[in-house]
């Protein structure tokens, strides 16, 4: 008798479609993209402005992947940025919830919809440690084929990924989806056909030490309970509740200076570090 395929095989590809169909449904979700933590959050606008700084001078035609509502777009917008600006995303509700006055193709960033080398600058900003494992090299092959003479990438910087574990299928995993952690050496010789040519610290932010202890007790607390939080999905077997809201970043500064208050004091004693929060890397094309 003749087998036509391996069972594990099949089971194997059928839990990362499964997987592939829960991620981009949890993207879909339109009342995440209603809210505007980018715009009105001055870490947010710090990294927009690193990332702006960035840009090749010689640019006249930019393209942001995974532009979400098109925040990025909106930020150079509201500067007068002499550039042809363009935007993609995959989220139906993302681009309804556009911020921008760009035009935004709907489109995946393993299979991009424009020429060879028809926009001078790509930029992807904290895009590239949500992708999929199947879909990472195609991804940063597109973006090379993509750009002409410049890649702009933003991302954690050295991020510690507290995972979860889903009480119902067992699967581990980030609750914000990120997949993979970068730092310098990680950024280097990323992109087919281009060189790292510089990168750049962005919000460097105090960190006060026994926050972060409490931090990772939360963080084995929940694995040990397996509390799979509200705002997320398991990537697996779809287990989760609906989300009030969805915030793809470790937590932010608020806008303007909050009344100082009795912890705000206590915590002024407690000893502290400082990390960088995001780092930009800019590539430019060798071949």
């Amino acid at each position: 008798m003749r087998r036509t395929g391996s069972p594990r095989f099949s089971s194997t590809r059928f839990v990362q479609e499964r997987a592939q169909v829960i991620e981009a449904d949890y993207y879909e979700r339109a009342s995440d993209w209603g809210l505007e933590r980018h715009l009105e959050n001055r870490d947010e606008l710090l990294r927009f402005e690193v990332t702006t700084a960035t840009i090749s001078p010689k640019t006249e035609r930019l393209l942001d992947i995974g532009t979400g509502n098109g925040a990025f777009l909106s930020f150079l917008e509201q500067r007068s940025v002499p550039m042809d600006l363009h935007g993609l995303e995959r989220s139906k509700a993302a681009i309804a919830a556009s911020r921008c006055q760009a035009k935004i193709t709907e489109g995946s960033i393993d299979a991009l919809p424009f020429d060879d080398r028809s926009y001078d600058t790509v930029t992807a900003l904290e895009v590239i440690e949500h992708l999929p494992y199947a879909i990472y090299p195609k991804a940063l092959a597109e973006m090379a084929r993509v750009a002409a003479s410049q890649i702009l990438l933003s991302v954690p910087y050295r991020e510690r990924r507290l995972m979860v574990v889903c009480p119902e299928c067992k699967c581990r995993f980030s609750p914000i989806f990120h997949l993979r952690s970068f730092d310098e050496d990680t950024l280097e010789g990323l992109v087919p056909g281009f060189r790292l040519a510089q990168y750049e610290y962005v919000s460097t932010n105090v960190h006060w030490l026994l926050t972060d202890l409490a931090t990772h007790v939360r963080g084995l607390r929940d694995r040990v309970k397996r509390v799979v939080p509200r705002a997320t999905t398991c990537p697996q077997c779809g287990y989760g509740l609906q989300p009030q809201s969805r915030d793809t970043s470790s937590p932010l500064a608020p806008v303007g200076d909050s009344p100082r208050t009795l912890r705000s004091a206590l915590l002024s004693w407690v000893p502290k570090v400082k990390r960088a929060h995001w780092i930009v890397a800019s590539y430019e094309r060798i071949v």
